[in-house]
């Protein structure tokens, strides 16, 4: 007679590696990197065109809650965009309140980087530097997948991987 802890464990066991097993085969089955578990990444993602990876420029203006109010948010992202616009790139513009400060900064974040903050009068100065770090980013991210793509094409030569890739 089967005791009452092993049919507890085998049902236990059961829950937790069917729905893994089931999503993982879905995955080799379609390709689609929403079916791997524990696999979802914005690399992934973007390789299998289910999001843009477009919009890597970020600007923050920082606007002082002592600041005067001579230009709306509107007039800043009008002017950042068509900026950026101009060389090519693209540019998501947001905003922070900074507490006891006058100043109005722009910061551009790229990635992992972070160029300036630049006075608003200046914000032109990083304006190559912040498209020179995206380029670069870019170009990190293409290489990263060529590697991924060879390591893939070496990885396919066992019988398990012939299989799924029919």
């Amino acid at each position: 007679m089967v005791k009452r802890e092993t049919i507890f464990v085998g049902l236990v066991a059961t829950f937790i590696v069917l729905p893994a097993a089931l999503s993982l085969s879905a995955y080799f089955i379609t390709k689609n990197p929403n079916f791997r578990p524990l696999g979802i990444t914005l690399d992934s993602l973007t390789e299998a065109g289910l999001i843009e990876s477009s919009g890597e420029i970020i600007a923050v203006v920082s606007i002082g809650d002592r600041a005067p109010k001579h230009s709306p948010k509107s007039e800043y992202i009008k002017a950042l965009k068509s900026t950026f616009e101009i060389l090519g790139s693209d540019v998501d513009v947001k905003f922070r309140s900074a507490p006891n400060t006058s100043d109005i900064t722009v910061t551009y974040l790229v990635g992992l980087s972070r160029i300036g903050p630049y006075p608003i009068t200046q914000a032109a100065s990083g304006v190559k530097a912040a498209i020179h770090a995206e380029r670069m980013v870019k170009e990190h991210q293409r290489t990263l997948i060529q590697k991924q793509d060879a390591l893939d094409e070496t990885n396919t030569s066992t019988s398990w991987f012939r299989f799924f890739d029919d």
